[in-house]
């Protein structure tokens, strides 16, 4: 959610592990940055494209731990596979730092 309260629809790469959605992305992204103001979240069943498939569930977001993010880093491979190598790739050669968010349902 923005600051004005404007909520952003954003589709993301996820993984699920404990009853738990858990999202990656650049720690400077402006998914990130939006969860850093305001840990309130919605998820939203989608298609490959991002076209929503169902109704939003509130939940709320967390930065997790780095031990949690290598977990989390070795889900999303098994899931993506080479996708994700070339997403850390891309991310290596622009010198990222990467957030690992949790979200609770």
């Amino acid at each position: 959610m923005r600051t004005n309260g404007k909520v952003v629809a954003t589709p993301v790469w996820f993984v699920e592990f404990d009853e738990t959605i858990f999202v990656r992305s650049y720690a400077d992204s402006g998914k990130v940055k939006r969860m850093r103001n305001n840990p309130q979240a919605w998820v939203t069943p989608a298609d490959v494209m991002g076209h929503p498939k169902g109704d939003p569930l509130e939940g709320e977001a967390r930065f997790v731990d780095d031990l949690t993010a290598v977990k989390v880093s070795q889900l999303l491979h098994r899931k993506y596979g080479l996708m994700k190598v070339y997403f850390d790739l891309w991310g290596a050669v622009k010198q990222q730092d990467w957030a690992v968010v949790s979200i609770h349902i």
